[in-house]
């Protein structure tokens, strides 16, 4: 005879585990295609100019100078200071790319406004100036001042073990108080992070990020059942001619990082990408020629699912 107590809690978890499966079947994710008007795939700018180049990552110098090579879309990461200002920074540490130490989440705003988002280049770019000097950006700075044609992927950072409140709450504030709502998406690794912008009901597309580790596929089937994103973010080597069928069967958009050659990134295109990030800032030329040769034609969402 089983004992009750675990006759219980098998029924617990079986019943949890119904009301997962039950929110996953009523969600329709709100694609790409359905969630920006006249949707075209887009090849986006990683950290404003890419990772490790000549321009310091996550500054609004790198965005505006990507803009000027002709890149209309945007990969930038957002943490909060310990006074819940947001600034953008890849992080885990601020002594990772500033003349700062610490986290950025433990250092007040007024001392972060004072660091060096270049420090870095000196080391990682030789074609960078040795004394050059780029503030930190601020996310309301970007949302400002990037182009108004420029879609805006904002990847809400976390540690792994940060399980604080604010960064969420403080990222829609700032988004949905700009004009530029209508042209953001919303990325993250940390259960916590879907989770709360799930919570708070928003409308702006949510992306779940998956990078390659021994559990990715595990990781992937369990956070889609209980976070209900929009899109799926896959690290682009995780690609795989069923996952992606399965996937846009669903209704998920697909976005992939970070892809630095014109071959896969045409390849990914091809398999239905709706947004692909590079470090190649070489690469937005044959994009841009493809787009208006009218080779790459405006993606239409098929028909939902009732």
């Amino acid at each position: 005879m089983i004992p009750l107590s675990i006759g219980i809690g098998v029924t617990a978890v079986l019943g949890v585990s119904l009301l997962f499966f039950v929110r996953y079947r009523r969600h329709t994710p709100i694609d790409f295609p359905h969630a920006f008007k006249n949707f075209s795939p887009v090849l986006s700018t990683h950290r404003g100019y890419g990772k490790h180049g000549p321009i310091a990552e996550n500054t609004l110098a790198a965005f505006l100078a990507a803009e000027k090579r002709g890149f209309r879309a945007h990969e930038l990461d957002v943490r909060r200071t310990s006074d819940n200002k947001l600034f953008l920074l890849h992080g885990p540490r601020l002594e990772t790319t500033t003349d700062g130490r610490g986290r950025i989440e433990d250092t007040p705003s007024e001392e972060v406004r004072r660091l060096n988002a270049a420090h870095y280049l000196a080391s990682t770019n030789p074609k960078a100036k040795k004394k050059s000097f780029e503030p930190l950006a601020t996310l309301e700075e970007v949302l400002t001042k990037v182009s108004k044609e420029s879609r805006i992927n904002i990847e809400i950072k976390r540690d792994r073990w940060d399980f604080s409140r604010g960064v969420e709450e403080e990222t829609l504030r700032a988004v949905m108080s700009s004009s530029c709502a209508d042209r953001v998406f919303f990325s993250g690794f940390h259960f916590l992070t879907l989770w709360r912008l799930r919570k708070f009901g928003t409308r702006i597309p949510v992306g779940l990020l998956i990078e390659k580790s021994p559990v990715w596929r595990l990781k992937l089937f369990i956070y889609r059942l209980m976070l209900l994103p929009d899109n799926i973010h896959l690290e682009y080597i995780l690609a795989d001619d069923k996952l992606l069928e399965r996937l846009k069967k669903r209704g998920y958009g697909l976005a992939f990082w970070t892809v630095d050659d014109a071959k896969t990134v045409d390849a990914l295109f091809a398999a239905g990408a709706g947004v692909v990030i590079t470090n190649n800032m070489e690469l937005i030329t044959k994009f841009q020629r493809k787009k208006d040769s009218g080779t790459r034609k405006t993606h239409r969402s098929p028909s939902r699912r009732t």
